[in-house]
């Protein structure tokens, strides 16, 4: 795994928003060793995993056919959290295609 992928997969889960702190931490932890080159394989295939876990489109998620007040609370919740992390990702796209243009 690259160090590209440990940032994104790393930074993917982060934006989330529901990692708690000891989880916050591992990840900071597994990004800075990989930055260092001392990266752990446990440490990879544990980043992987926790990942595809909770970010894969492939993952189950439970039956909200029955629409509430409250779940459509949550999910115009989750919608204006992914929306938000969109315009982060834009933003430093903006930014990165502007360092990449200047040089630095």
């Amino acid at each position: 795994m690259t160090l590209a992928e440990i940032e994104r997969l790393a930074g993917e889960l982060l934006a989330t928003g529901e990692m708690n702190a000891d989880t916050a931490a591992d990840l900071d932890r597994i990004v800075a060793e990989a930055r260092a080159g001392t990266s752990y394989p446990d440490d990879l295939d544990y980043l992987a995993a926790l990942h595809a876990r909770l970010l894969s489109p492939n993952r189950v998620v439970e039956d909200v056919t029955a629409s509430s007040p409250d779940v459509e609370a949550d999910l115009r919740g989750q919608i204006s959290q992914l929306q938000a992390e969109l315009a982060d990702a834009r933003q430093t796209i903006a930014e990165l295609q502007e360092r990449l243009a200047s040089g630095a």
